[in-house]
């Protein structure tokens, strides 16, 4: 049985989310019956993949930053993951899923980039 804690989209950043939907597409993983049908040798190494990521190493290094650690380990607990992400994006596919993400990142950037450049003007004008 999957865990809760595991599968909670609450702890997984925007950028984790994009990342986990660029892996899953990248290897033609485009529905929940393609996910199911992979070997657990296959879904091992995508989870593999996306806990051993680069971007999960920037946590001191960026003060924006929200990723948690990846602490999913199973194809149940994937499988879960992913049912949960399509239905919180209202898509039905990796690809949609993938676009949404994506969407959601740069606009979480541009609001970053927003507050820091207001930042930036208020210590100007103080």
């Amino acid at each position: 049985m999957a865990s809760a804690s595991t599968t909670n989209l609450g702890i997984y950043s925007a950028r984790q989310i994009l990342l986990l939907a660029q892996l899953l597409h990248s290897d033609n993983i485009n529905n929940v019956d393609k996910l199911t049908s992979l070997n657990e040798n296959k879904i091992q190494n995508i989870i593999i993949q996306w806990k051993q990521h680069k971007i999960n190493h920037l946590n001191s290094a960026t003060i924006n930053n929200k990723d948690s650690t990846i602490k999913l380990q199973t194809t149940a607990q994937l499988v879960e993951l992913y049912k949960n992400l399509l239905k919180k994006y209202e898509v039905t596919n990796t690809e949609e899923l993938a676009n949404a993400a994506y969407f959601k990142r740069m606009n979480e950037l541009e609001g970053i980039i927003e507050k820091d450049k207001q930042m930036f003007e208020d210590t100007l004008n103080s």
